[in-house]
């Protein structure tokens, strides 16, 4: 057994030397990839979809955006509750700062309703989506679209990209060859909020990468004091090194205290005993 657990993983590894991972991510679900590949066939051909996501709101999208949004915002009943609990809040003051957007359904959601967002992720995949549906909710105007990691430094970062198992998803992954990674550019919410203003509220989803994004938050949520809905990815922050208490502990620190997104108060024992958790921090000043 041992020798053939030996030759499997040589093998694999002759592969990941052979293959560039973009052709890997490819070719690794047949099933995947012949359906991104006929959404693009159908919106290039003219094909949109509406996805009512609220009863006064449908969103115009791509056939891949919607498959991607109703996945989470309707058929995921966490992510759902995280997202209407996003838009009461959504007003004419916001000026929202969505941290690993993806395909931006809070940046959308947050120019719908008379606000302005600045849309962040590292994945050209992403990036390029949100343009698409801010140009077909016309609502250009109302969102910043910044391809980018946000980290604790400014500079760059390099991260793995997921492919069509997650629509064009990136995220940082240990031990991994250089070769496997891709080099973005890194940059921090305090050196976002230097050059777009002050946020009233921080969405972060980054895949376990919170210690960091908190790390370059500092000054925002001191002076700022943005109403912060988090991701809080407890396995993947361990896996990527980093202590999941920390970042409970760093709110309270900042002066926030964390709630479920329906309100009910949130410890770090609460939030261990999940992989992930939704929970929704303010300033104990700003209540």
């Amino acid at each position: 057994m041992s020798s053939h657990i030996g030759g499997k993983m040589s093998f694999k590894s002759v592969v990941r030397a052979a293959v560039p991972r973009k052709v890997r991510n490819w070719l690794r679900s047949p099933a995947k990839t012949a359906q991104w590949a006929s959404d693009w066939a159908r919106y290039t051909l003219g094909a949109k979809m509406t996805l009512p996501l609220l009863p006064s709101w449908s969103l115009v999208c791509h056939p891949q955006a919607y498959r991607a949004i109703r996945q989470a915002q309707l058929d995921d009943p966490e992510q759902r509750e995280e997202f209407l609990h996003f838009v009461e809040h959504c007003r004419e003051s916001m000026l929202l700062f969505d941290v690993g957007a993806h395909f931006g359904v809070f940046s959308l959601a947050a120019a719908h309703f008379g606000g302005k967002a600045v849309a962040v992720d590292p994945s050209p995949t992403a990036t390029r989506m949100i343009a698409r549906e801010a140009a077909l909710n016309r609502c250009q105007g109302s969102i910043q679209i910044v391809r980018a990691a946000v980290s604790e430094a400014n500079g760059a970062l390099e991260l793995l990209e997921a492919g069509v198992f997650t629509y064009g998803y990136y995220k940082i992954a240990r031990n991994r060859s250089h070769r496997e990674l891709t080099a973005v550019p890194a940059v921090t919410v305090d050196e976002l909020a230097k050059r777009y203003g002050a946020p009233t509220h921080l969405k972060i989803d980054v895949e376990g990468h919170e210690a960091a994004v908190l790390r370059g938050s500092r000054i925002t949520m001191t002076e700022s004091r943005p109403v912060l809905f988090l991701e809080i990815h407890t396995e993947m922050i361990a896996a990527n090194g980093d202590d999941p208490g920390w970042v409970v502990a760093e709110l309270n620190r900042l002066g926030y205290r964390i709630a479920s997104t329906s309100g009910q108060p949130c410890d770090f024992d609460l939030i261990r005993a999940k992989p992930i958790v939704r929970v929704v921090a303010r300033h104990h000043e700003s209540h």
